[in-house]
This record gives structure tokens, sequence and C-alpha cells, in this order.
């Protein structure tokens, strides 16, 4: 638009000028000569002033315009334009002065930007010098990677374990070749399969516990390419990825001769611990069938046998007599005498050979035959029981095995046996000799006065009946015995006017009675005999409520074996005649003695008593009429 505006203005200024001098030129042409010069020169003068004037006029909006091109150009944009002279300078004004601001909002952004460029420059300049550093530092760590991935498949391949990964689902993703070597297999064999493809049943188990996180250590059964079992010790570590478990990964170290070396060291063990526990029963001084009985579960618990005799050779009729039998089927029916053929006893007997015999050839009940069957019992160690050179019986073991692979351990049992059976014969018949003894110091000491004879061996039946109703053991019992027998053997030390008078005893007398129980100690103390028989003699007049002698002992004080003798004692005592009264009825003395329950009298042991009374008073009967004419 202002360009047809500033157009049609220098067309019409141009088309007057050129009227105004075609006028003049008209003029001067019809004017005459003089005339003539004159006229052009003014023509001449009004052309340059107008010319000059025009050219002027019309430059000075382009002069200001420049102007304004220039300023902006050096970066004024703040620079107004303003150009009055027409209305399309006017409007080329305002356009002008908008597009300064334009530009000047532009400039500032662009400038912003051309900082923030910079800025960005810089610091992707900075970063550029950082990553280089990165890449120096990762070229590093890429040549240290690879060099410790060298040595780590070195070391994975080196090692003398079985290293491996499986997934969740127990696929193994990863072995390395020391496989070859332990299982015959090829990395290449199992990668694919599942591990349990080549381990037992119960390390199955065990692998899905160490899956579930329960252990992370155990011993591993592995199975080879032949189907022998390698045995290891394996920790294992739980694979996971955001907190969930992918799969384990397991090394396994191959312990399978260590861990037969231990087997055999474990059964070295425990044939030495059977021994000293054979040992330690033979010296216990238990009943010898108590001991025997002991032995032989022994056996049978070491040896995994179903059943387990001894028995005793008799040369006479060429038998062996049972004598004790162990094991599981120590219920089952067993011949209580045997006979082998001659050829076999040569051997046990003369030749002394341990003998390994088919069970269908050893002598045994048809009832425990199926058992036998059910059981895998093929086979019978016989085992000769030897003193002095001398074959004494036999061990007989019942095993699943045609051979035993602890035949010095059976020697050495089977020699112990025979030593302690022997020794139990010999003992025996020391014991009948001590008794008899006993009984004779114990008559002695009696036939002093008609009326105490047989007191003492009364006493000791009566306390051998209270301790069985008790539960005591053989060994407790015959310790009761030999104290009953005993308890009195100290009046031997007491003179016989005391021990005589027919009268009442004075207090001087009486305390010498009252001697007795230690006088009994002092005689006794130099056979040797065990302390409970001892304790019971010293102290069998003493009471429960402390009041009795000679030592003022009370409550559970007074050794229980001292109590019994006790009771026993008064119970003889009351029911005996004396020559200055007549005995009391059973009644009357059970009366008396439950009269002092707690206060002379064991509680304990007067309640046994009276339940000896109230189920089995024959058998008290039986012991107040015994006569004792003299020791057989």
């Amino acid at each position: 638009m202002f360009k047809g505006y500033y157009n049609t203005r220098i067309f019409f200024t141009l088309f007057v000028i050129s009227v105004i001098v075609y006028s003049l030129s008209l003029a001067h042409f019809l004017s005459g000569f003089e005339n003539r010069v004159f006229i052009g020169g003014i023509i001449l003068l009004i052309s340059l002033g107008l010319s000059s004037f025009l050219s002027k006029k019309l430059s000075e909006p382009i002069k200001k315009l420049n102007e304004a091109v220039k300023r902006i150009s050096r970066g004024d944009f703040d620079y107004q334009l303003n150009i009055t002279d027409s209305k399309e300078f006017r409007e080329l004004s305002e356009n002008f002065n908008s597009m300064a601001r334009d530009l000047s909002q532009s400039y500032k952004k662009l400038k912003e930007q051309t900082e923030s460029l910079i800025q960005q420059n810089e610091e992707l300049q900075e970063f550029n010098a950082e990553l280089e550093a990165s890449y120096e530092q990762l070229e590093t760590l890429t040549h240290e990677l690879e060099i410790s991935e060298r040595k780590y498949r070195l070391l994975v391949e080196n090692i003398r374990d079985i290293l491996w990964v499986t997934d969740k689902n127990f696929i193994i993703e990863f072995v390395n070749s020391r496989v070859i070597r332990y299982l015959n297999y090829t990395p290449h064999e199992l990668i694919g399969k599942s591990i349990f493809e080549i381990v037992d049943e119960d390390s199955r188990e065990i692998l899905k516990n160490m899956m579930e996180g329960k252990i992370n250590f155990s011993e591993i059964n592995f199975k080879n390419k032949e189907g022998l079992l390698v045995i290891t010790e394996t920790h294992v570590k739980r694979l996971k990825i955001d907190e969930k478990v992918v799969g384990i990964q397991g090394i396994s170290r191959d312990i399978t001769e260590m861990y037969y070396v231990k087997k055999q060291i474990a059964e070295k063990n425990n044939e030495i611990l059977a021994i000293s526990d054979v040992g330690r029963l033979l010296t216990s001084g238990s009943d010898i069938k108590e001991v025997l009985n002991n032995i032989v579960e022994k056996v049978a618990e070491l040896l995994n046998s179903p059943l387990c005799t001894i028995r005793e050779y008799n040369p006479y009729f060429h038998k062996f007599v049972l004598l004790v039998k162990g094991g599981e089927l120590k219920d089952y029916p067993v011949y209580e005498e045997i006979k082998l053929s001659e050829e076999d006893i040569n051997e046990l007997v003369n030749q002394k050979e341990i003998k390994i015999k088919d069970v269908e050839e050893f002598s045994h009940s048809e009832k425990i035959t199926p058992i036998f069957a059910a059981k895998d019992v093929y086979s019978v160690v016989i085992v000769p029981l030897i003193f002095r050179n001398e074959t004494k019986g036999i061990l007989t073991v019942w095993t699943a095995a045609n051979t035993v692979k602890n035949m010095s351990l059976l020697r050495s049992i089977a020699s112990a046996v025979s030593v302690a059976i022997e020794n139990s014969k010999l003992y025996d018949e020391i014991k009948k000799v001590y008794i008899k003894t006993i009984e004779a110091l114990a008559y002695a000491m009696e036939a002093k006065d008609l009326y105490t004879k047989g007191h003492s061996m009364r006493v000791s039946q009566y306390a051998v009946l209270i301790g069985e109703y008790m539960g005591f053991s053989r060994e407790k019992i015959e310790q009761l015995r030999i104290a009953g027998i005993l308890h009195d053997i100290g009046k031997i030390g007491i003179s016989d006017t005391i021990l005589l008078k027919k009268g009442k005893l004075s207090e001087e007398e009486y305390n010498v009675i009252k001697s007795h129980p230690e006088i009994s100690r002092k005689i006794l103390m130099p056979i040797d005999l065990p302390k409970e028989i001892l304790e019971a003699i010293s102290k069998h007049h003493e009471r429960y409520d402390g009041k009795g002698y000679p030592y003022g002992l009370k409550g559970e004080e007074i050794p229980i074996e001292a109590a019994i003798l006790g009771v026993a004692d008064a119970f003889d005592a009351m029911t005996s005649d004396r020559a200055y009264r007549k005995g009391m009825t059973i009644e009357e003395a059970v009366n008396e003695i439950l009269r002092h329950k707690g206060t002379q009298f064991h509680p304990e042991i007067v309640d046994v008593f009276i339940s000896i009374y109230m189920n089995a008073r024959q058998k008290l009967e039986e012991v107040k009429n015994q006569i004792f004419e003299s020791v057989s």
C-alpha cells in the first residue's frame, strides 16, 4: 500500500513539474529572441530550484529510513522511526518500529539462547572431557575385566571341585569341566538336564531345601555315568533377581574316600566302645545273667543282628544249653538245648574255630523260620567261648551276610564272655562259702541265747522281702540279706552278763548294748564289705525322729537299707519270745509298727511293710515260724 501511494505522489509531482517546464518551454518558444535567453535562464533556475527542493523533500524520509536501518544494524533496537510527511511514511514508521521491537525481542531471545548455548557448549565440553576420561577408565576396566575373566575362567576350569548352576526348576545351566573327572560326564552332556538325574533320592530332598533357603551346606550324593555314588560336601548360594530366586549355584567337593575312611574309623570306634561297654558290664558287679543279656543286646545292635545267643557247652552230653538271647527276635521260640554235628563240635570245641553256617543247617525252631526268611537272615556265625584253652560255650549271631567284618570284635567279646562266665562260677562258689561263714558267725553269736536263736536269719529274710516289694535290684537285695545276717554281729564284743541278763538293764549296761552297731562296723571293716552293708549294719538302730543311736541321725539322713533293717529287726524282736515276755502276734506287731510310723520308723518302709502284711501275710508267717537248728 505504501509503495502504491508513494509511487502515485512521485508520478503526480513529476507530472506537475513536467507540465510547468512544458508550459515555460512553450512560453519561451513563443517569446522573442531577446527574452528567450532570459526566460530560458529563469526556466533553468526554476527547474534547478524545483529539482533541488523536490529532491530534498523526497529524499528526507529515505534518509531517516536509512539512518534507522543503520541504527538497527548497529543493534540499537530501541530506536524509533518517526516520519510524518505522509500517511504512507507514518505507516512505514509504524511498521519499521514494530519490526524494530520484534527484532529487539528476537535479539534478546537470540542472545539468551546464545548464552544458553554457550553455557551448554561449555558443559558439553566438560562432559566430553569427563566422557573421554570415563572412556579411558572404561578401557582400563575392560582390560582388567578381560584379565579377571581369563583368571576366573582359569580358576573355574582348574578348581578341584565341581562348580554348577541350575535354574529354579533345577535344570543345569552351567557346570565346569571338573565334572569329567568325578562323574565321567562332559559339561555338554549335563547342561540342559535336571540335576535330579545325577543325584540319589535323599539328595533331591536336600536340594529342594537348599532352593528354599532352609540349608546352604550338606552332603550331596552324585551318581556318576556308571551309576556309582560320589559323596560330596556341597555349599550353595541362591541366585536372585529383584529379590526373586531364579536358581542356585553350588560348589561340590568330592569326599568319597574321606567318607569311607571316616566310616571305617567310626566302625573301629564303635568296636572299641563296644569292647569298653562289655568290659564295663563285666565289672559292674551285676548278676551274671543280666550282664550276659546286656552283652548279647549290644552285639545284636552292633552287628545289626535280629538274634544273638550265648550257650554253655555240656561236654558230657555234647549239648549247648541256652543261657541268654537278645535282639529283636529274642521273644520268638528258641531251643533251650541244641546238639551239633561231630564235625561242628570238632571245629568249635577241639580246633576252636569260628564257623559260619546257613540258617537251615543250624538247629532252630520251625516257628521262627519264616521270620528269618522275611528279614533276609541267611547265616549264623558261631564263635567259641574259650577259657584256658577249653571251649566253654558258643556265641551265635544270626545275620543277613555270608561273612562278618567284625570277626576280631567277636573274638574279643567271646573271650571276655568266657572269662566272665568262669569268674561268675568261681564267684558263686566263693560267695556260697562267704555266706556260710557269715551264717556261722551269726549262729555262733546267737547260740548263747536260746531265745535269740535264728533272729538274724529272720531279720535278713524280712529285709529281703521288703527290698523285693520296693523293686530293689538283685545286687541291693543281696546286700540287704547279708546286712540282715550280720546286723547284730557286734554283740560278740559285749559281755554275756549283759546280753543274758534276765532283768532290766541299768543305764550303764544299756549304753554298752547301744555300742554294738559301731562294734559291728569295726569287726566287719577289715573284710572289705560294700559300703551299703556297713552303713545298714551300723545305723539300723537310728530313728526317723532323730532319737536313735549311735549317731542320732534323723529323716532322710538314715540310709534306706538301715531303715529297712530297723523295721525288720523291730518286727522280729516283737514277735519273738523272750525269757521275760511272750512274743506279740503278727497283727499286734504290725499295729505297733504302724503306731510308730514317722517317729521311730521311716514312713515309706512302714507303708511297704503294711502292704506286705495285707497282700502276703503268709510270707511273714513262714519266716516267723522257721526253725534254725544249725548252719548246713
